[in-house]
């Protein structure tokens, strides 16, 4: 009776482990624009004027500059920013940014 406890116990931990691990951890990118940065406020978080890709306007996009702490951004900038397709009815406008890179 033991040994079949202690197998159930094993299984339902390795079951846990085997779900756990196999969420998708990266989150897929939806949606790009390119933009330029108008405002970096504080460390983390920039304002920037963004196009879609076919050049249709967007407006003033809020973007987390901290998803790629390898780069130094400054006013100016143009950037591409990838995030998961959704944007927030605020002003400025709200995203889940998950990629950002310098483009010339």
């Amino acid at each position: 009776m033991r040994n079949k406890l202690i197998l159930f116990c094993y299984t339902i931990v390795a079951s846990l482990l085997v779900a756990c691990g196999s969420q998708n951890l990266e989150k897929d990118v939806k949606a790009t624009f390119v933009g330029e940065i108008d405002e970096i406020r504080g460390d983390n978080d920039a304002l920037v004027f963004a196009f879609r890709e076919d050049g249709k306007a967007l407006g003033q996009i809020s973007v987390d500059l901290t998803v790629n702490p390898n780069e130094t951004f400054q006013i100016g900038d143009k950037i591409r920013v990838g995030y998961d397709g959704m944007i927030g009815e605020t002003a400025p406008q709200v995203i889940n940014t998950l990629t950002v890179e310098k483009v010339e």
